[in-house]
């Protein structure tokens, strides 16, 4: 264990599971609040799981969940595909997961869906830059995020779908071929165009994990890296005590944020959570002169490439692959040769880094935040999927306001952990089956 405070010899008021973005903020935002956090993180540091590789893309303008028809088309027929955007690794103990996916794909469940996770994101970007202004160090920049398109029929759809989002209010700007050299001055010269959305932002995914971390220290709150969670005790409808390899802890409330994580410790409790792990990748490169001035998404690849402090990332795909976070080199190749095709070749001795993650993609393509009628003090904050860093500091206020018995600044509702209740484990720990 290599604790970042001290631990002091009194019990917690909360504890909250997983020093990701998710944990990081909520820690933050209690501590604010005067209550006595404590926050367990298995890594030994925080940021140790999905929250320090992903892209660090905040787009409220695509906002909406992955469940939609278009996604669960790919994937199937990319199946087979092992260095496609969208890859599910056949197994049975997926099935269960893609039907309930498959049912969300309803035209109705993904227009709710979407009206939640926008609602939900303009809140969260409010927060972002509201700590940029407390002088939180986390590289949130409004620079925009461009859609690359390779061919005219991708463009076309592109523009009809650009044109959409601006009769919703959204800015969207069609780049000539000028501002294109100026902003991308490595892209390719064979690319059908490209649309920016000025309003979208982007941060550091790992500096801004630091920072809430370092911000929820300094409120009071206490972090502990390097301690993993055992189990639980329990009594009726209660979780009466966090059992970790550093001992037993007893505190009044859980928070459990521990990612794909979540839902073995969610099982020793009697809850099932249709969450899978989706492993995503990133290849970081050292910057240089010519690197792209705003982030950009390559559109047919499915790769994303953000200008970060000190490299440039190139980060995607989405692999169903369960608890395996091996780097599959296939898929790092696909995402190297598309960096290579928009935006010219690079040495192999540039690459500073190469990683893999597991993001928590629920069932729906909605995170579950909230209680659940069968454990009166356990919180969850989960199943963000590839959100956590966009959606971290609105979970977190969220999870503050529900714990303190503040107004709810959103309605909990379509994120409760209850709207899976067909799926639970049965009725013995007095969960509806």
């Amino acid at each position: 264990m290599s604790p970042v405070q001290a631990k002091t010899g009194r019990q917690p008021d909360v504890v909250i599971v997983g020093g990701g973005a998710i944990g990081a903020v909520t820690a933050y935002e209690l501590a604010c609040r005067g209550i006595n956090v404590t926050l367990l993180e298995r890594g030994g540091e925080l940021a140790a799981g999905c929250s320090s590789g992903n892209a660090g893309l905040m787009r409220t303008s695509h906002a909406m969940p992955l469940a939609t028809r278009s996604n669960l088309i790919a994937g199937l027929r990319w199946m087979l595909r092992r260095d496609s955007p969208f890859y599910i690794r056949p197994r049975l103990a997926i099935v269960p997961w893609l039907l309930r996916f498959a049912a969300a794909t309803a035209k109705r469940r993904v227009e709710a869906g979407t009206r939640v996770l926008r609602a939900l994101s303009k809140t969260s970007l409010q927060l972002h830059a509201a700590y940029l202004q407390e002088g939180f160090r986390t590289g949130f920049e409004i620079s925009g995020v461009a859609d690359v398109y390779e061919t005219i029929t991708t463009f076309a759809a592109g523009y009809q779908e650009a044109q959409h989002l601006e009769q919703e209010g959204y800015q969207v700007k069609i780049l000539d071929a000028e501002t294109i050299r100026e902003l991308f001055p490595r892209m390719s010269s064979k690319i059908a165009g490209v649309i920016l959305y000025p309003g979208d932002p982007h941060c550091e995914p790992h500096r801004f994990v630091k920072e809430m971390g370092a911000a929820a220290i300094a409120a009071g709150a206490i972090i502990r890296t390097g301690v993993e969670v055992l189990g639980f005790e329990r009594s009726n409808s209660s979780v009466t005590g966090v059992r970790t390899s550093a001992g037993d802890l007893h505190p009044g409330e859980i928070v459990l944020a521990a990612g794909v994580w979540s839902v073995g410790l969610a099982k020793q409790l009697g809850m099932h959570l249709p969450i899978e792990g989706a492993k995503g990748y990133h290849v970081d490169i050292k910057k240089s002169v010519s690197d792209p001035r705003v982030p950009m998404i390559l559109n047919e690849a499915r790769v994303s490439c953000t200008p970060l402090q000190d490299v440039l990332r190139f980060s995607g795909t989405l692999e169903l692959s369960g608890l395996d976070t091996t780097l599959n080199e296939v898929r790092v190749g696909a995402i190297k040769a598309a960096a290579r095709k928009n935006l010219g070749d690079f040495p192999e001795s540039q690459i500073t880094d190469i990683w893999a993650g597991l993001r928590p993609c629920s069932s729906d393509g909605l995170p579950i935040i909230g209680r659940s009628e069968g454990l009166a003090n356990l919180v969850f904050a989960t199943g963000h999927g590839m959100s956590g860093l966009h959606l971290g500091p609105v979970t977190g206020r969220l999870v503050a306001e529900l714990i303190t018995g503040q107004p709810l600044s959103h309605d909990l509702t379509p994120l409760s952990p209850d709207r899976f209740r067909l799926f639970t484990l049965g009725r013995r720990n007095g969960l509806a089956s």
